[in-house]
């Protein structure tokens, strides 16, 4: 068996536990767009909701709040190019802000809907507000669960360290592959506890496994996003989207952990919805980057409350 498959079976293996454990009912299917395949999980009946997760992580972060969000709808989370059991992804040289738009635009087609409410993280969020401004009457309302890439360079130091070293001349490939062929449950633990969670011991042995295996086997696509993305010294300039949040006509949430390291903080947020009344911040106290893992029933509750109270983009027309 090569090396390819064998990840791929683990990958695969540590899935089937955490969906066994949090959602069992998942259907999961493979789903082509243009520039290859992806993984995508589907659960419940209505409205359909896509969830985007951040860079280095999968569709599977979003497994211990699936069942909650499918009571109301049809939840569908999707793995981005490089992550999770999508395609292998080379990011280097790619115009991050266009595969956003390709790719979201290409998955909505697959998966056959039209229009949509999103809700996404970190990367995930950065894809889905540029989505959401050239796209407007493909996005009914969006929600961005922790700090969305696109607002502020700022990322912690934890994440930037690794990904200096990584990108060191000659060695850096081989110390990127060897460090993530080392990964643990018990270390990424740790690490997830100093930067994306206040409690990592609310993180289930399965949603950690699956991380470490999904983190081994798209290494090289990872690393080739690290260089994309620029975090040695903070997010690229050209990521930032600066006046074009002005232009985000979507009614869009920020749920925004008080301790998140990322992106400049909830202020951040506050100071974009002073100037686009489409933009609203309510802070998740005591949680970081990931606050659904904290705090589950008040994000899902916010969320909720939010699609329920906002008028989509077919009802916005009619009137």
């Amino acid at each position: 068996m090569d090396t390819d498959t064998e990840m791929d079976r683990q990958v695969e293996a540590t899935r089937a536990g955490l969906l066994a454990r949090h959602a069992p009912d998942t259907l999961v299917r493979r789903v082509r767009w243009s520039q290859g395949e992806t993984q995508v999980l589907e659960l419940g009946t209505g409205s359909p909701l896509l969830l985007v997760h951040g860079a280095f992580s999968d569709a599977f972060i979003w497994v211990p709040i699936l069942p909650e969000l499918a009571r109301n709808h049809r939840v569908l989370a999707v793995d981005l190019p490089g992550h999770g059991l999508a395609d292998p992804f080379d990011y280097t040289g790619v115009d991050l802000l266009e595969l956003a738009r390709t790719f979201l635009r290409d998955i909505l087609d697959a998966l056959e809907v039209r229009s949509v409410d999103l809700v996404a993280n970190s990367m995930g969020g950065l894809f889905s507000v540029v989505f959401a401004i050239d796209h407007p009457d493909r996005v009914s309302r969006l929600v961005l669960v922790g700090a969305p890439a696109g607002v502020h360079r700022a990322v912690p130091l934890q994440l930037r360290m690794p990904l200096a070293a990584f990108r060191l001349p000659l060695i850096g490939p081989s110390l990127a592959r060897f460090a993530t062929s080392h990964l643990t449950r018990d270390g990424n633990r740790k690490f997830w506890g100093k930067v994306l969670v206040t409690r990592p011991e609310h993180l289930s042995d399965e949603l950690l496994d699956e991380d470490v295996a999904q983190a081994r086997r798209n290494a090289g696509s990872h690393l080739s996003l690290g260089r994309c993305l620029g975090v040695i010294r903070g997010l690229r300039r050209r990521l930032i989207l600066g006046e074009r949040w002005q232009a985000l006509e979507v009614p869009t949430l920020f749920l925004w952990g008080e301790r998140d390291a990322f992106f400049g903080g909830p202020e951040q947020g506050e100071a974009l919805a002073a100037r686009n009344p489409n933009l609203r911040v309510i802070r998740i106290a005591d949680t970081r980057h990931i606050p659904w893992i904290d705090d589950p029933e008040r994000v899902v509750g916010e969320i909720e409350r939010f699609l329920e109270a906002q008028p989509s983009t077919r009802e916005r027309a009619a009137t």
